[in-house]
């Protein structure tokens, strides 16, 4: 959406003022208000000046249209705390459904690489040896793409990336796709961005209260696996951006944005070149396409920021 702010003075726009808007046009009922939202905010309106704002919005669930779409309310100042924001365009960018993301074939290209970069603080806790609850901000790809709760054997729910295929795929295709995707997170490997580290960060928020997270940037690779693991990989990528990482997704934390690096070559070809110029003298950085090399992963858990896991 691009918006256009009528207010000449105003506090900054806050995550609840956002949250509350988003109540208003996408209301669930009282029992369901503190569950898990079917939508996702992907940062708070960002301003591009001339009085002119951006802003990127999710809605997770195919079978379910949003109540509201924000398309009709162009032209209709929208209050966000002390702000009058005037939608003056809706476009739609993403409309693929589930069964669509998971299952078409990916380009010839498969997707090993990625780096992610946050663009609000991602909320993530853990607990220490005491069972105090402190912030994790180097995060192990697994909790980077959510969780999926289950209950009797079957899903009853989830959070994040594989928590918005567990609740809003179809059922029969989203069980055999989530076991492939747990397989092949193992595979997963993250590294820092040289640069872009990983830093604590403190987001003001309502009654004075400071919410705790983190910003900046690491690399993703798929270090093996098969065609259908890249291709499972490549779609939980794209999910990323849609839903957003750790808590408060739905009042615009832990918006990130995901760059992937493709590569043609397979991992032997690679390592067939490497064998062949015996000489070179190997990098310390992390490799970006391709196959990975045995030191990959030890350099990885050797980043020298705090780590929590």
């Amino acid at each position: 959406m691009i918006l256009r702010n009528l207010a000449d003075t105003a506090r900054p726009i806050r995550p609840e003022d956002c949250h509350g808007l988003l109540n208003r046009w996408w209301p669930q009922s009282p029992e369901e208000h503190t569950a898990a939202k079917r939508w996702a905010m992907n940062g708070w309106p960002s301003p591009l000046g001339d009085r002119l704002h951006h802003w990127t919005l999710t809605w997770l669930d195919d079978d379910v249209p949003p109540p509201l779409s924000p398309e009709e309310l162009v032209g209709e100042p929208q209050r966000v705390g002390d702000h009058l924001l005037v939608p003056l365009s809706a476009t739609c960018t993403f409309d693929r459904t589930y069964a669509r993301m998971l299952t078409e074939p990916r380009g010839v290209r498969a997707v090993r690489s990625a780096d992610v970069r946050s663009r609000t603080p991602v909320v993530m806790t853990t607990r220490d040896a005491s069972g105090e609850r402190i912030p994790h901000i180097w995060p192990s790809p697994r909790r980077l793409f959510g969780a999926v709760h289950r209950s009797g054997g079957g899903i009853v729910g989830g959070s994040g990336a594989v928590g918005a295929v567990a609740r809003f795929a179809p059922t029969a295709l989203a069980e055999s796709w989530l076991d492939l995707v747990f397989d092949g997170l193992a595979q997963v490997r993250r590294a820092p961005l040289p640069g872009e580290d990983v830093r604590l960060a403190e987001h003001r928020h309502a009654d004075n209260r400071t919410v705790l997270g983190w910003h900046g940037g690491l690399r993703l690779e798929l270090a093996g696996g098969e065609r259908r693991h890249t291709d499972a990989f490549a779609a939980l990528l794209e999910l990323l951006e849609l839903t957003g990482v750790g808590k408060y997704t739905a009042q615009g934390f832990g918006s990130v944005r995901v760059d992937t690096v493709t590569s043609g070559r397979a991992p032997a070809e690679v390592s067939a070149r490497r064998r062949r110029n015996p000489r070179r003298v190997p990098r310390r950085a992390p490799l970006r396409v391709g196959g990975t090399r045995a030191g990959a992963v030890a350099e990885a858990e050797e980043f020298g920021g705090t780590l929590f896991d």
